[in-house]
């Protein structure tokens, strides 16, 4: 059970924040485009229409059909080694890596309004998007804000907040999703960051403090 008395409960907390740091678009292109589209899976949670799907590039035991954070250690699956940008991108991030992978969104795709419980995995987790693609009719919501990310940003989205993203476009929508333990370095560049909009996570902590029977009872989800 997660405990209810959290400092972040207490204190306003950013929806989602860009980072100082910025690639070109153009590698981060040309690594989408070495991807065989073989390697794309159906996202295996329930909060889409089916238009979601990922790629693992660092998962358990480098499993690329690995969509969970458990299983062993983890490790660059076969498919990083053909992306240099991409390898770019992660090294130039501080703290240990968790999980990272390629997420797709189609035209016309959906990601239902929800939010990501962290803390299951590990309490120091934090996510950050890189846009590999996107068109101005992606609309990424965070606590009902719109956040704009654009080609080579960096971002650090708070997904304990309800989420939800809507492909509007006619072209595909996808993400670099790294997910990493928090560390003083990355602190730091969170620290440094421009933070768009801010949010109360009591909600977030008061759900995940019920037991689980009683969240499935009253459907109390993500």
């Amino acid at each position: 059970m997660m405990p209810l008395f959290s400092r972040a409960a207490f204190a306003p907390q950013p929806l989602a924040r860009r980072l100082a740091l910025r690639f070109e678009a153009a590698p981060l292109a040309e690594a989408l485009a070495a991807v065989p589209e073989a390697a794309w899976q159906r996202h295996a949670g329930p909060f889409h229409d089916g238009a979601w799907e990922a790629v693992a590039l660092w998962a358990p035991r480098g499993d690329p059909r690995e969509q969970t954070s458990r299983g062993g250690a983890f490790a660059a699956t076969p498919l990083l080694a053909r992306l240099p940008a991409v390898q770019h991108v992660l090294e130039a991030l501080p703290a240990e890596r968790n999980r990272v992978r390629l997420m797709r969104l189609r035209p016309g795709g959906r990601i239902l309004r929800h939010s990501d419980p962290l803390h299951t995995i590990d309490p120091r987790l934090v996510r950050l998007h890189v846009p590999l693609a996107t068109n101005p009719d992606v609309h990424f919501r965070v606590n009902d804000r719109r956040v704009i990310m654009r080609e080579g940003e960096t971002w650090h989205v708070d997904v304990r907040f309800p989420h939800e993203v809507e492909n509007r476009g006619d072209t595909v929508r996808v993400h670099l999703v790294i997910d990493l333990v928090r560390d003083t370095a990355l602190d730091a560049m969170l620290a440094g960051a421009d933070t768009i909009g801010t949010g109360w996570l009591a909600g977030y902590f008061l759900r995940h403090s019920l037991p689980a029977p009683v969240r499935r009872a009253f459907r109390v989800g993500n």
